[in-house]
């Protein structure tokens, strides 16, 4: 008979909300089950699990709503002792359970269920003997229980079990996310503990168990049961190579706060010594950020010197503000040679120091910038290093004056230094230099036109110049004309609509001469030749050169977009520029660049399928009628599990061509295959190969990888083949170790976010 009651083991419900079954009885839904739902009720299962927790018969919990209470028998004494006996089901929006007898004290909430029951949400499923409690106090206790969670997708058992609100106590009792089929891995304990609350559950004098097999005690441990922090200690990594030996890092998680957290990591490295990895982030008002440091001891293979890196990286904004800082130290130039690190600072031959703010107007933008760089290439000699920018303060804006008519405004003013052991002549001191100029862009939906004219002067303070007197200037004035036109039509290509568009632009550019042999280069550069350079008004990068030219450039671009979704399918692009007298403005005393044409230049984007993309670039010397430049890249990403691609670079003048696969590649629901291979097609020698394997499965997740390269281990500019060995091994929802293999695959495999897995 029906009974609605506003209470009674709806509040134990409300409190368990979180926890899901454990084989067939405990909701564990295979593929079969699972297909053979509704659609709207059925639910993802990664390819790698053979079914996942869920109970499509628990609706979704209401914030209130009727508890309905159905028995066979039921009575009610005067003192309000309701006794209720033959099917009893308890049943409300999310919650559901059933039993064949139960006692409720409705003066005192307390309940009595003394048989087996079930107990159900949207969460998690209970089975157990018995189980007692107070509702109004949101309190149970449950006898030799069965347990499922569905969001972790863990399961285990226990002699008992005490639930208060958030908190679920195991006492003598497992917890695995294996699937129920399998005893891969599971933590057998004392006493589990699960905070809801915080997402972290506790495990004292526990032992793990692989395949059954104890393989470690541990007197406590910590564990996510979702995806938030908490303190802890991590698994660590272990890595061998040929020049390093075996290096042993264990990293302990510091959860300090909602928006801070830390990462400290003792580490030994056999035949050095050992050291410690530090790494601190934060989040607040002014951005985010992390600040990292690490130490190696009195290094026995380095003159037993302390051999240090530290780093600060942040970004954020404030108000119109955005905020950058980019701060690297290394205590010598061989650390990144014979020290991997797991913290985020890469290799290079030149490290950033750099500070800088940005004010974004409405129409001026305002940059206040302080960059330094620490060489750790020692075979760069000191007059190739860089300048150091002490500060630089720019102003650049395009304000608008009359009609369609803009102001042109550009102001830099910045220092250059060089550092204190530099023994070279190259000069230092100030430049400041200014751009202003008209421009009015006229534009309709079938095409634009926009004229511009530019002022250049540029005028240097040197350190050295009382010796002559003269500090050096310069004055040049450019003109361009930019214009192009937008044409589309339908079109239908293998049953799809499309719209192609025809883009023909026509650049015209004129930059008068001015002699610059005597002024200093402290930045200016060129930028490698491709489509997009044909449009530039300057041919330099930086403000020490203003590249003299007359130049008429020609260039069209077709786009091909589906018309179901506006999806960009093909672009394909062509353009060359011609030239009206020589360049007599040349780099590192250069002579004048007389040819009439610049390269032909051609480039594709074909977005096939949904995941893939070919693109292609090619450079064509049509004076000479020879190749310049050609490269070839091919991809896929479905952004889950496979990942492929194959690139060749060629660039005869500069004897450079190079060819380039990397993938991961599954060869089954439960394994994939990991490999990168970078070849020297001019030298014909491999320059890194990255070979491994993953096994995963609901459960575990093991990657075993080897890495070849070649390397410059002594400085010397002799390169030598050295090989790591790195594995991870990962117990999902418990954790794993071996975290630079993350790194790794990122830095080799284009297009691999860790996040993916």
């Amino acid at each position: 008979m029906p009974l609605p009651k506003p209470s009674f083991l709806a509040g134990l419900a409300l409190s368990l909300a979180g926890v899901a079954g454990a084989d067939d009885d405990l909701n564990w839904v295979d593929r079969e089950t699972m297909d053979a739902l509704p659609p709207v009720q059925q639910r993802p299962i990664p390819v790698w699990c053979s079914g996942i927790y869920y109970n499509p018969r628990v609706g979704v919990p209401a914030e209130r709503s009727d508890t309905i209470i159905t028995a066979d028998r039921t009575s009610l004494t005067q003192d309000g002792l309701i006794e209720m006996g033959g099917d009893v089901l308890i049943e409300e929006p999310g919650r559901r359970l059933t039993t064949q007898s139960a006692l409720l004290d409705q003066s005192s909430g307390k309940f009595q269920v003394d048989n087996a029951l079930r107990l159900e949400t949207d969460q998690f499923t209970f089975l157990a003997d018995g189980m007692s409690g107070q509702t109004d106090r949101r309190e149970a206790s449950l006898d030799r229980v069965r347990y499922a969670l569905f969001g972790p997708g863990a399961r285990g058992t226990a002699d008992y079990i005490d639930v208060v609100d958030q908190f679920i106590t195991v006492e003598q009792g497992t917890y695995t996310t294996c699937a129920p089929d399998s005893n891969g891995w599971q933590l057998q304990g004392r006493q589990i503990r699960l905070d809801r609350s915080e997402g972290w559950g506790e495990a004292r004098d526990v032992t793990l168990r692989v395949k059954g097999v104890p393989l470690i005690w541990l007197p406590w441990i910590t564990f996510p049961i979702d995806d938030r922090r908490k303190t802890g200690m991590l698994f660590p990594t272990i890595t061998t190579s040929d020049s390093g030996g075996v290096d042993v890092t264990q990293p302990v998680y510091i959860n300090l706060h909602p928006q801070m957290d830390a990462t400290v990591a003792p580490r030994y490295i056999d035949g050095r010594g050992s050291g410690l990895e530090t790494e601190f982030r934060y989040l607040n008002r002014f951005g985010l950020g992390q600040v990292s440091y690490g130490v190696l001891f009195s290094d026995r293979q380095f003159n037993d010197e302390n051999r240090e890196l530290a780093a600060w990286q942040h970004s954020g904004s404030i108000q119109r503000w955005q905020l950058t800082a980019d701060v690297n130290y290394v205590s010598d130039d061989f650390y990144f040679k014979d020290l991997d690190t797991g913290l985020e600072v890469s290799s290079r031959t030149h490290l950033p120091r750099l500070g800088e703010a940005r004010y974004f107007g409405r129409h001026w933008q305002v940059l206040g910038r302080l960059q330094s760089w620490q060489t750790i290439d020692p075979t760069l000699p000191d007059d190739r290093e860089p300048y150091r920018r002490l500060p630089q303060l720019q102003l650049a804006g395009d304000p608008r004056l009359v009609g369609p008519v803009r102001g042109l405004w550009l102001s830099d003013v910045t220092a250059f230094d060089r550092s204190d052991n530099d023994t070279s002549a190259n000069p230092t001191g100030a430049r400041v230099h200014m751009a202003p100029g008209l421009t009015a862009r006229l534009e309709k939906p079938w095409g634009f036109v926009e004229p511009r004219a530019r002022l250049y002067h540029t005028r240097y303070q040197l350190d050295d110049a009382e010796d002559s007197g003269v500090d050096p200037t310069l004055t040049t004035w450019g003109a361009s004309l930019d214009s192009g036109l937008f044409m589309e039509r339908g079109t239908r290509l293998f049953g799809r609509g499309y719209t192609q568009t025809l883009e023909p632009r026509l650049f015209i550019n004129k930059v008068a001469y001015a002699e610059q042999g005597d002024l200093p280069d402290f930045d200016a550069g060129e930028l490698t030749f491709s489509y997009n350079t044909l449009f530039r008004e300057n041919r330099f990068i930086g403000y020490d050169r203003i590249g003299d030219e007359q130049k008429v450039a020609l260039g069209v671009t077709s786009r091909f977009l589906r018309d179901d979704d506006g999806r960009e399918q093909l672009r394909l692009r062509m353009g060359q520029g011609y030239y009206s007298g020589e360049r007599k403005v040349q780099l590192d005393g250069e002579p004048p660049d007389d040819a009439d044409q610049t390269p032909l230049v051609a480039d594709m984007r074909w977005n096939f399928g949904h995941d893939w993309y070919l693109y292609s670039e090619g450079q064509w010397d049509t004076h000479a009628n020879e190749r310049q430049r050609s490269s070839l890249r091919l991809g896929y990403t479905d952004r889950e599990r496979r990942i492929f691609n194959l690139g060749f670079h060629d660039l005869p003048q500069e004897d450079i061509r190079q060819s380039e696969i990397a993938t991961i590649l599954p060869i089954h629901d439960n394994w994939r295959l990991i490999g990168r291979w970078l070849y020297d097609m001019e030298n014909q020698r491999t320059l890194e190969t990255l070979a491994g394997a993953e096994w995963r499965n609901c459960c575990w997740k093991i990657r075993l990888l080897s890495q070849r390269e070649l390397a410059d281990d002594d400085g010397d500019g002799t390169l030598e083949g050295d090989s790591t060995v790195l594995m991870q091994i990962q117990m999902t929802g418990l954790g794993g170790f071996g975290g630079r293999v993350d790194t790794l695959l990122e830095r080799s495999i284009p297009g691999y976010r860790s996040e993916y897995d």
